[in-house]
């Protein structure tokens, strides 16, 4: 059986530790005095038992102190644009090795060789522990940095979503309502079960005079709905499809509903 005991700075993240610890699968003791914590009673079924242990408190609670001082001293962002952004940088931390070339290690692995070099006598430093892995690496404000430009891709694409929602909402409707079946091809049909001739969709993407489908179009799927802009959409389709399905839904909220393959209601004339 081991123990470890960890010394944190303050009382404050001791005790978010141990509540850490608490709401985890730990199969031992912990307790918690002042700024300390100690785990005994538990058996190490790996070598990497104890950074499985605390890693997702590093990434939960130490990355987001390390992006908020970056985020705040080294970029400038106001608070709630720091609340936005921080997600976005936990997203990209389990990548950071991928996204800098000078960075050898990911944040897993350094935790691994942090904790090789640095426990002794089962005692961990955490004040040492978050220096070592955060404020003295560099390379930490470009995997900020990437954070800040996946947030800044997340708010164009709302952008031009918000045009796209715009663009339909105004549009007067060339059919009442659309009915889909995806499977290998794509078809349409009005609300009383008849094909819509490949011709006559070509004809409502043709005279759709917007620069919106052209722009925005992700697929011969979305502009041809764009070019009706349908009151209602009935889609029946696979989970397969789900990047074109999700697409849809995003574009056209409440006028979408989704059903399976199988309940399709109509008869295929081929």
């Amino acid at each position: 059986m081991k123990e470890t005991l960890f010394l944190f700075q303050d009382e404050k993240d001791a005790n978010q530790f141990y509540l850490f610890v608490l709401a985890s699968t730990f199969n031992g003791n912990v307790q918690i005095n002042g700024s300390e914590v100690r785990i005994s009673n538990y058996s190490m079924l790996k070598q990497t038992s104890l950074v499985d242990l605390i890693f997702p408190f590093i990434v939960n609670y130490y990355v987001p102190r390390i992006s908020n001082y970056l985020l705040k001293n080294t970029y400038y962002y106001h608070d709630d644009e720091i609340e936005q952004i921080i997600p976005f940088v936990l997203s990209v931390s389990s990548i950071s090795k991928e996204l800098h070339t000078d960075l050898s290690f990911s944040l897993y692995e350094r935790l691994i060789y942090y904790l090789y070099t640095h426990q002794t006598r089962g005692l961990v430093d955490m004040k040492h522990l978050y220096l070592s892995l955060f404020q003295n690496e560099e390379a930490w404000i470009e995997i900020v940095g990437y954070g800040i430009e996946e947030w800044q891709f997340e708010l164009n694409f709302q952008d031009k979503m918000n045009d796209i929602r715009e663009y339909v909402f105004k549009r007067k409707p060339k059919l009442p309502k659309v009915v889909v079946n995806i499977k290998e091809d794509i078809r349409f049909f009005d609300s009383h079960g008849q094909p819509i001739r490949e011709e006559v969709l070509k004809h409502f993407r043709r005279v759709s005079g917007t620069t919106v489908i052209e722009e925005y179009d992700q697929s011969k799927l979305v502009s041809t709905l764009l070019s009706i802009a349908p009151q209602q959409i009935d889609v029946y389709a696979s989970n397969e499809h789900i990047h074109n399905l999700y697409w849809m839904m995003s574009i056209f909220q409440e006028r979408m509903k989704l059903f399976p393959l199988e309940q399709f209601p109509f008869k295929f004339v081929e």
